[in-house]
């Protein structure tokens, strides 16, 4: 450039490209993914379509003069050009106008007022305000050969802008090591006085855990101590974590996360994934200047949407505001002002610990443990009878009479399956009587004979007429001499009437398992238990768990099961197994807070209640919806500050173009008018006037 300006020019041009044609060349590169070989190709077609092999080959130096031409246009575009400084990194790339960046578009208060409202006039300035918030995410498209595997970086949680210098490159996979590199260059682009980040990543559950030690340990990574990290996981992947994850990382629950969803920069890697195979094969400094080249573009597109995309986002989040606020209201009259003042202060602790705790979150979920299953209760009988003394027999009845309570469940299962013809009808029925003989000989000749050795067949008039006349063996009409069908009575006659408590402690495991399952198949798991299951399409009728239920029914009334058992398992109706429409979103349309079926209270510690239940369901729900009311008014605030940021933004970009085009006038006349004074310049640039 300065020997044009000196009029100085090579003795022999032998290959010239115009800017429009660089320029087409870029945007090609850009919107299509076109590489050089084929754009040049196309050149030469277009100058002659007939022979096209005969135009001279200039690809090698397309290549390089766009190179060159690129690099020329970052520098124009971002000052260089004007005068003469020092860059530092990421000062050719473009960065999101709606993030507060201090010294550009926003200026940071004192500690102490930023909670503070000068006038009526001016917006809300909470703590959490000024946050960068970003997301972390690897591509695996983008390798290069066997010297990198793939890459990664961070960019804007909120707009989805790339951060300049945050993009590495794995060299064996997505390690730590290299997103440790990118977070803290991140954390130091145009964030000097910011005191909080909000950071999402796949793994962040585990990646955290070590950061500050690992950053300490390295003389290339630093991270300010007093900056505080608040911890997420993007929605999309939180669901694939331990159940426990979901309200210790999502967003929903996070004090000045607003509405982001932590999955953004997968959208960011579709565009750059078109261009990915091309730079595979170039050399490493031409595929990092391609692949920087093709982000900046995309953080340009981003910024000119900016005032379109912060529009929708402001309609949503008055709409959002609205409806919240209303389910919230709702919610929080039905609820007790005693425990409403508990719950508060318990939402208040735990944003308050959550960075140094996360566990503090664990409130947001319901606090249960599950009632004895048949399996706990059986072993609790076997180590009960291990420890008292007596005879052989009484030790083995717990195990014998579990499994007399599985071939039942079997049992009835067969009645309600679909009759099997030919080879599987054989190969069904065979395993049932193999299962049941086993079940009968164990009862005849081991140590716990303590009841009648025969089976007990059902009469014709108490079953359906759908069995095959030809058909020697029916398990579904079988009947197993078990406690309960024998009676108090004739076990007391048999000498075992201790096991009429062993099967009782037994049908009680078995009723919280059937009406464990029912749960399973009727509730939403995001809200009511800790595993996040989405509600079941099969209908509960249909299912065993039905049949084991009425099983029970009869089981615990021939046992003769005192008042309090039997009001604790009340019989089952219709109108119990209705699915419960409280979600995990209590502000979707016409959500309603029905009271549960009486069987849900099974899971509350000790003798459960109705009145212990619903706290507990409106406690969780409570705390639910005012993290969604929250964090729409939050989205709310925050669309209007961003709105402010990126107006402030472009008019500093305003004021220093106009700077640099003021600075570059005066350069300009100060040095034609040094070369015009200097006798040596006017010989060298005019030598005929002389």
């Amino acid at each position: 450039m300065n020997d044009i300006s000196w009029f100085i020019f090579p003795d022999i041009a032998k290959t010239a490209f115009t800017f429009q044609v660089l320029d087409n060349f870029l945007l090609d590169n850009l919107e299509c993914g076109t590489s050089a070989m084929n754009y040049y190709n196309k050149l030469r077609r277009m100058t002659t379509s007939v022979f096209p092999h005969l135009v001279p080959d200039r690809y090698h130096e397309l290549m390089r003069v766009a190179r060159q031409w690129q690099q020329l246009q970052l520098l124009k575009w971002n000052g260089f050009g004007h005068k003469s400084k020092d860059r530092k990194p990421g000062d050719l790339a473009l960065f999101c106008p709606a993030c507060p960046q201090p010294g550009i578009n926003v200026t940071l208060p004192p500690e102490d007022e930023q909670e503070e409202t000068n006038s009526e006039s001016e917006l809300p300035k909470p703590s959490w305000l000024y946050s960068r918030s970003l997301v972390m995410d690897g591509n695996f498209k983008a390798e290069h050969l066997l010297e990198a595997t793939g890459i990664g970086g961070c960019a804007c949680a909120r707009h989805g802008c790339f951060v300049p210098h945050a993009m590495v490159d794995f060299q064996k996979g997505e390690r730590q090591i290299h997103m440790d590199y990118a977070l803290c260059e991140a954390l130091k682009h145009n964030a000097n006085g910011i005191r909080r980040a909000l950071t999402f990543y796949d793994i962040n559950c585990q990646y955290h855990k070590y950061l500050r030690d690992r950053v300490s340990e390295s003389p290339f990574l630093e991270l300010d101590q007093a900056l505080e990290i608040m911890l997420g996981i993007g929605l999309w992947h939180v669901y694939g974590h331990q159940d426990s994850c979901y309200v210790r990382y999502a967003s929903n629950f996070i004090t000045g996360a607003a509405r982001i969803d932590g999955e953004i920069m997968e959208t960011l890697w579709v565009p750059l994934n078109i261009i990915s195979p091309l730079v595979r094969g170039m050399g490493t400094p031409h595929r990092k200047e391609c692949l920087d080249y093709q982000m900046n573009n995309c953080n340009f597109m981003k910024m000119i949407r900016m005032s379109k995309a912060l529009c929708r986002k402001f309609r949503q989040a008055v709409k959002g505001v609205a409806e919240s606020a209303a389910a919230f209201q709702k919610l929080n009259e039905s609820a007790n002002a005693a425990k409403v003042i508990e719950w508060e202060e318990q939402d208040r602790v735990a944003q308050e610990h959550r960075t140094v705790n996360p566990k503090a979150m664990d409130i947001y979920e319901v606090q249960l443990r599950r009632a004895p299953t048949q399996k706990e209760q059986e072993l609790q009988l076997l180590e009960a009878n291990g420890r008292c003394p007596g005879p052989a027999r009484q030790r083995g009845a717990a195990t014998w009479l579990a499994e007399g309570l599985s071939i039942e469940e079997e049992i009835g299962a067969a009645s309600n399956q679909k009759p099997a013809v030919g080879y599987c009808s054989l190969k069904r029925e065979t395993s049932r009587e193999t299962l049941i003989g086993g079940w009968h000989r164990d009862s005849g000749d081991s140590d716990i004979q303590v009841v009648e050795n025969k089976l007990l067949m059902l009469d014709e008039d108490q079953i359906d007429e759908t069995a095959d006349e030809f058909r020697l063996f029916e398990p579904e009409k079988l009947v197993l001499p078990m406690p309960s069908i024998l009676g108090p009575e004739r076990c007391a006659e048999l000498g075992a009437a201790e096991l009429i408590q062993h099967e009782l402690a037994l049908r009680e495991g078995q009723a919280n398992d059937a009406l464990h399952n029912i749960r399973v198949h009727l509730a939403d798991k995001a809200v009511i238990f800790r595993t996040t299951v989405r509600t079941a399409k099969s209908q509960a009728m249909s299912t065993r768990a039905w049949a084991q239920v009425h099983l029970v029914d009869r089981a615990l009334a021939n046992l003769g099961a005192d008042d309090q058992l039997l009001e604790r398992y009340c019989p089952l109706v219709k109108e119990h197994l209705k699915v419960s429409t409280a979600i995990a979103d209590p502000n979707a349309r016409g959500q309603r807070n029905n009271t549960l079926a009486w069987f849900w209270s099974m899971d509350v510690e000790g003798d459960s209640r109705n009145s212990d239940w619903l706290n507990e369901f409106y406690r969780v729900h409570w705390l639910r919806a005012k993290a969604l009311k929250d964090q729409w008014e939050e989205e709310h605030l925050l669309v209007q500050h961003e709105m402010n940021w990126t107006c402030d933004f472009f008019m500093h970009k305003a004021e220093e173009w106009i700077r640099l085009g003021d600075l570059t006038k005066n350069k300009d006349a100060m040095n034609a008018f040094n070369k015009a004074r200097d006798p040596a310049n006017r010989r060298a640039i005019f030598p005929e006037v002389e």
